[in-house]
């Protein structure tokens, strides 16, 4: 069990000394598709009537296009998996890749809003877009960018991201709930980016 808030940082993910390590371990993620339903999705808002067809911006058209993978389930290799079935799959493989410089991972810079502090992790596209609206959002917004680009966002808590991070890759909310009730600020830091990234918390 552990005591302090360093001592349960310990067993959690650490940022690299820098994205650009050379540490590739050559683990593979399948993929999963989402293009398709948000096309599907603008498609209907077009054929409706204008009485029927309200202004819809891009931010609403990924929210939708994100409830309905978790509520239809993800296309991987065109078969339909449940979204809570392949996420359990990914949490099982979660610490062995979390942080890691791998075949399908991207250097992520994260800020602390309102300050130039920042952090850099490898993370990997797929597993955050599953489970977060904000990195969902993020990712389908980069789909151009350049390979090896660091990519960059704020949360309101640097300091607790780690944690998220760890969360999202394992799915293990009871070392969260233990760093949590450790420390006022940690358990506010932690509320404040599960809230401000809109990660899905069911385990809780």
């Amino acid at each position: 069990m552990c005591n302090t808030p360093m001592e349960t940082y310990a067993h959690l993910p650490s940022p690299p000394l820098s994205p650009f390590s050379n540490c590739d371990d050559g683990l593979e993620i399948e993929t999963f598709e989402c293009s398709m339903q948000e096309k599907e999705i603008k498609d209907e808002t077009t054929l409706r009537s204008p009485n029927e067809n309200p202004i819809i911006n891009e931010k609403e058209i990924l929210r939708i296009s994100f409830m309905k993978m978790i509520e239809e389930g993800i296309k991987a290799d065109g078969v339909i998996i449940p979204y809570q079935y392949y996420i359990q799959k990914l949490h099982k493989i979660g610490n062995k890749i979390i942080n890691k410089k791998s075949k399908d991972a991207v250097p992520l810079r994260i800020f602390e809003k309102g300050t130039e502090n920042y952090q850099e992790f490898w993370v990997h596209p797929m597993i955050l877009s599953l489970q977060s609206f904000q990195f969902f959002k993020l990712f389908n917004s980069l789909k151009n960018k350049n390979e090896g680009e660091i990519i960059e966002i704020e949360v309101p808590s640097l300091k607790t991201f780690a944690i998220i991070l760890y969360y999202i890759y394992t799915g293990d909310s009871s070392k969260v709930l233990e760093i949590a009730k450790l420390e006022e600020l940690l358990c506010k830091g932690i509320i404040d980016n599960i809230h401000y990234l809109e990660i899905i918390t069911e385990n809780f």
